[in-house]
């Protein structure tokens, strides 16, 4: 597994919404809730689908950046870049 996010601190998380980059205001990753990451040798789209599948909380899905995001929070599904 390649983890590309997971705990941020509030104040990072801010400093990368200032940056432009795509974070939420109020990230699960800021309460420890979430991961980004990808599955060498596994499709981002396949992955994507068993994830959203387990309707365990938010899935997001950056095709360009070919990683999923999980969290734990209300069951939701999102695109971004």
């Amino acid at each position: 597994i390649q983890i590309i996010s997971a705990y941020r601190a509030p104040k990072f998380n801010l400093i990368l919404r200032k940056k432009g980059r795509e974070v939420a205001r109020n990230s699960q990753h800021s309460l420890g809730a979430a991961i980004d990451f990808r599955l060498p040798g596994v499709a981002a789209k396949r992955l994507h689908a068993w994830v959203k599948k387990q309707r365990l909380g938010g899935v997001g899905w950056y095709p360009h950046s070919k990683f999923i995001h999980m969290d734990t929070g209300p069951v939701r599904y999102w695109s971004g870049r």
